[in-house]
This record gives structure tokens, sequence and C-alpha cells, in this order.
């Protein structure tokens, strides 16, 4: 057992109260004083009447007809991010060029705004990660002299430039972590130090400028970087492990004095951070210990602010939901029954209670373990939207389903079933409000996975339109849902027999939709 001594592996649900400090642990020495947290603005709930077949549009036809023949393999448009109310996305098209665009939403206002020659063949280096700030969009893109790397732009062709060479020459830099700070981007840069035979992971921050673009930290090779991370205060939250196996909770606000450890989490040499997700003003994590017991933490971005809440037993696979008021809410899997179980865990301390156990068709029938897929829940909203994938005993699900739960028994319901069943295409989940939630789903039949959307109840759930016409496989593959202003954009392989730009207008003003359940 360790440093965590009296602790019993066998219990289930193990509440922790306030989440003081573990034994043997304390505030890191030697650290910055506490960060000053960013502002949070408010959020107002929306709420919208279901948007129609006859909104839901092509905007452009950007890609040429796919050269793979396999639709959800196909090039489109993808990374969308908003910036200044504007749309911005990447092209990365089958022949290797690659290119950013912009779009109003119309044909007219759909425009590239800057290309990028092939370099290495199709599936080489792309442009991709763009993150907003509010004056910049900042990217990685391709160049035929100088690899991958770090570009800017205002949005217009002329203010689309390369930052900074970072690794000079064709071989391109690594770059992950890609947050938006203020007005700058803070991200880490991956190097593998051939002397060391390890990765070196080094901290960066960028104003857009060359002589502004500066290494904020060396973490060196004798450490991991999660690909965990999550935006919260302002700052970056991410997770640093030591070789000797102990994982501490960072932050950075993009200065040198601001990037601190906040706390370390765990002595032990086998224990993983396993799920993540910011929710509001919060994150919420988990750790994976080698006893197999999974910890619940909260952060605000703050020292004092970052608490154990609970630890559950190594009987059950534990994920993330969210933060709904002032409880945070996870699944809890049985290895043994495999049913999974919703559990309410309070952000001010006290123990988890079970809230409802979900249903499983296949439990007694093999390998059946539910998990849990793609999560989304609307700024300031009180409901959480969530997939459950039915495992088997091949790398497709047995079932998929769409659940919506507000943190009661009675407001957790069953929206839709089956979702996509492939292994190779999984539904995204996109809520919009608390009853508006874009989603993929196919017919009755299993087949022509096309855009759905529900208002959270079983009844005003039904598919917005039937994009692909069966001379194209029936099947649009919708992905990367996202509003911005007025609308939502995705992208779905069409009639063009290419992925290309949708978007759905979002209205206050309710006409019968078009489309049945």
């Amino acid at each position: 057992m360790g440093w965590r001594g009296g602790w019993v592996v066998s219990l289930l649900v193990v509440g922790v109260g306030c989440g003081g400090d573990l034994p043997d642990e304390g505030a890191p020495t030697g650290l910055a004083q506490e960060p000053t947290l960013a502002p949070e603005s408010p959020v107002t709930q929306e709420a919208f009447c279901p948007p129609t077949a006859a909104a839901t549009q092509r905007v452009k036809t950007i890609l040429p007809p796919s050269e793979l023949g396999i639709p959800r393999f196909a090039a489109a448009p993808n990374n969308f991010e908003d910036f200044q109310g504007v749309l911005h996305f990447a092209v990365n098209y089958e022949d290797g060029r690659r290119a950013l665009w912009r779009s109003t939403g119309t044909d007219a206002g759909t425009t590239e705004v800057r290309s990028f020659p092939v370099t290495t063949g199709g599936f080489g280096a792309t442009v991709n990660s763009l993150t907003a700030t509010p004056s910049q969009l900042f990217f990685q893109a391709p160049d035929a002299t100088r690899g991958q790397e770090l570009w800017v732009s205002n949005g217009t062709t002329a203010g689309t430039r390369l930052v900074k060479d970072l690794t000079p020459g064709v071989e391109g830099s690594f770059l992950t972590h890609l947050t938006a700070v203020g007005n700058d981007v803070v991200f880490f840069r991956e190097v593998f130090d051939e002397v060391a035979s390890a990765t070196r992971f080094e901290l960066w921050r960028s104003d857009g400028t060359d002589a502004g673009t500066v290494r904020l930290r060396d973490f060196g090779t004798t450490v991991d970087v999660s690909f965990l991370d999550a935006r919260v205060g302002g700052a970056l939250l991410f997770f640093v492990r030591e070789q000797a196996g102990a994982t501490s909770l960072w932050r950075t606000n993009g200065t040198a004095s601001g990037t601190v450890q906040l706390r370390r989490l765990d002595a032990g040499p086998d224990t993983y951070p396993i799920d993540l997700r910011a929710s509001g003003t919060l994150a919420l994590f988990s750790l994976q210990e080698s006893s197999g017991l999974t910890e619940l933490w909260k952060s605000d971005g703050t020292a004092g602010g970052t608490v154990r809440l609970a630890s559950f037993g190594a009987s059950r696979a534990v994920r993330i939901l969210g933060a709904l008021g002032t409880s945070a809410y996870v699944t809890t899997t049985s290895f043994s029954t495999q049913y999974m179980v919703i559990y309410r865990v309070p952000l001010a301390g006290g123990n988890p209670t079970p809230v409802v156990t979900l249903p499983n068709d296949f439990a007694a029938q093999g390998a059946a373990f539910p998990s849990i897929g793609a999560v989304s829940s609307a700024p300031g909203g009180r409901r959480i939207y969530f997939a459950v994938n039915i495992g088997s005993d091949g790398p497709a699900p047995r079932d998929t389903q769409l659940w919506v739960t507000n943190g009661t028994a009675a407001g957790t319901t069953l929206l839709r079933r089956p979702l996509s069943l492939s292994d190779e295409y999984g539904s995204p989940v996109y809520a919009v409000a608390d009853n508006l939630v874009y989603f993929s789903a196919p017919d009755s039949d299993g087949d022509n996975i096309e855009p759905w959307v529900s208002n959270g109840t079983a009844a005003g759930t039904r598919r917005l339109k039937d994009i692909a016409p069966p001379t194209v496989g029936g099947t649009s593959y919708p992905r990367d849902f996202l509003r911005v202003g007025d609308r939502v954009y995705f992208s779905a392989f069409d009639e063009t027999e290419a992925g290309q730009l949708w978007s759905s207008a979002l209205s206050n003003t309710c006409v019968a939709p078009e489309e049945a359940l």
C-alpha cells in the first residue's frame, strides 16, 4: 500500500470530505506566489427552436471528389475555430495541398486565407491546431523549406505569416497543447534528445512575433508531460510525471514566474492522470493508481483550490461527465456485472452518492462493457449529454446510445440508440444549449448516418437532414460541429463525393420540423 498506509483497497467508494492533504503531502516548497485568476464572465443560457432541414445547407463546395473512395476517410474541412465571430478552419486536400480558410456562412463569404503547397505527400504535415486569441489566430502549418511550424493570422492573406522557425531547416517542430492565454498562446515543443535517447519537453509562449516567441521552461528529458490539459482561469493546466513516478499538476499563465507546480498529486511510482474535463471555472480530473483505485480531483487553477474529492475502488472503471451546480458527476462501471452507475460527488466535500444505474441489455451475454464516448454540455448549462458505447469481443461496439442527465434519476433519459456502430467513426455530440444538441446517428436499420438533433427529450429527438444520397453510399458522416454566431457549422460527405462545409441556422422562431423520427 506504500504511502497510502491505512486505505482499504476493497472499498468501492471512499469519500474524502473536503479533500485535505494526502499523507506526507503538502504545498510544494520554493514555488511562486499563488496565481491570480482571470475573471470569468457569467454565461446566460439560450433556448432555441428545433432547427430545420431547409435551414441546413451546404455552404460551399471546397474539395474535389475524393480519390480514396471511402466516405468516412475522405478529406473534409476540419479544425473549426471561432475567431472574431467568423469561422476559420483547415482544409487538408488528399493530394497534399494544405490551406487555411474562413467563412461567414455564405458561398461568397467562404474564402481561402492562405494556401500551403505539397510538402511530403498527402499524409504528411497538415494545417492544424487552430487556436484563437482575441486579436490573432495561431495554427500549425507546413512549409517546404522550414517544415511544420507555428503560424499566425489576422484573418487576411497579407496578415498570415510564419511566427518563428523553432527548428531551423526542413525538419519542422512538433508542437502540442496550443492554448490561448490572453492575447498570447502557450504550447509545448517536444524534441527528441539523441544523447539522452528521450523526449525533451519545452514550454513556450508566443505573442505572434519572432522576438516575442520565447521558451518559458525546459522540463528536460527526465519527465513526461501528459497529453491531457485544460484551460481554467485564463491559464493552461497540465500534468508532469517524473521518472521516479511522482505526478504533479502545473499551471502556466504565459510567464516564467506564473509557471508553477500547483500540487504534487501522488508519490507513487505508477499513478497516471486518465481523465480530465474542464467544466465552467473548474477542471475535474482523475488519477489511476497501481492498486486500481481511482481518485477524483478538482482544480480552479490555484494550489488551495486543487482538492481531492473522492476515491473509487478497484472493482470499477471511472469516467468523468462534468459538473452541474454544486456537484460533479462521474460514471462507475463494474468489471464483474458490466453495469454503469452515475454518481454525484459534492464539490464542497462529502461522500459520493449513486444517482441511477443505466441499463445494459447485453450484460449477461459475454463481453459487453459500457464506456463513455463523446460528452458535451453547453456553457452555463444544467444538462450533460453523453454517448455510451457497449463493448464486444471485436473492435466494433454491440450498441451505442445517446443519453442526457440533469443530475437526477428522473432527469436521466435515453434519447437515441443506436448511434454509429463503426469502430472507425464515432458519433460526435455537441450541445449548443440545454434544449439543443447536435449529434449523428443512423436510421432504424443502422444505415445512413446523418446529422440529428434533440431538445433533450426522446420525443424531440429526430434526424436533422438526409444529406448523402444513395449514389454516394447514403451516409454523410457529420463531424466537427461548432457554433459561430447564429449558425452551427459541420462537415459532411455529400453528393459532390467529398467532405464539404455545411451549416445549420439557429432560430428562435419555431416551425414544424421536416424530418420525422
